[in-house]
């Protein structure tokens, strides 16, 4: 018989729950043209700003626009593509589904704010799968603190040992670790992640997912 080595899985958003890189990808160009004269940042580039919060991003893109302008500028514009351009990864719902049906609780701790969170969810039907959100607005220090996974084991009355962080880059891998949580990453996304990042698990696909929750 299987024994389960966690109880709690958490889950970063963009780049390991959707793939958001198309949506960042056309709402920078969509504020390029119109507060920068049409000077894009390359894609290679733009795909890094997943994960960070984006006000620091935007701050550093628009240095001469007042940052909460072009953060709602962010906001309003990202919010007409979630339909059309955030997309589910290939056996994420079924994987997801299992877990639930398994006992296992369910979480996402993000650097998205909580309502688009939310929104996300219903745009690739995935609503109602999770147990409880910690988003961006709910925390007072976002990712790479620690903050938003305690909160989260606290919720879950979790203990550190018995909790995963699951995320695909290097911000992540430090969350979990000043959380001193286990962490895995994806393989999958396109963005190249240092050398010396070295999570507990590497994950290809979400079909592998299961296999590390188990002794």
């Amino acid at each position: 018989m299987k024994h389960k080595k966690y109880d709690v899985v958490l889950f970063d958003m963009d780049g390991t729950l959707v793939d958001s890189d198309p949506m960042v990808l056309e709402t920078m160009n969509i504020l390029y043209d119109k507060y920068r004269n049409g000077v894009r940042t390359p894609p290679e580039k733009v795909i890094y700003f997943s994960g960070p919060p984006i006000k620091g991003t935007l701050k550093n893109e628009f240095p001469d626009l007042d940052n909460e302008f072009i953060f709602k500028q962010f906001a309003i514009e990202s919010e007409k593509l979630y339909k059309t351009h955030i997309f589910n990864y290939p056996h994420s719902k079924e994987v997801l589904l299992r877990l639930k049906e398994q006992g296992f609780k369910l979480g996402i701790v993000t650097n998205k704010v909580h309502h688009l969170t939310e929104y996300c969810l219903e745009c690739v039907d995935l609503t109602g799968i999770f147990d409880y959100i910690v988003g961006f607005d709910e925390v007072v220090n976002g990712k790479p603190d620690k903050e938003g996974i305690d909160k989260a084991m606290k919720y879950f009355n979790s203990s550190k040992e018995r909790t995963l962080y699951f995320g695909d880059n290097a911000l992540d891998l430090k969350t979990a670790e000043n959380a001193g949580v286990d962490c895995a990453l994806v393989k999958w996304g396109p963005r190249v992640l240092p050398e010396d990042v070295k999570p507990k698990y590497w994950i290809k696909s979400y079909l592998d997912l299961e296999g590390i929750l188990y002794e």
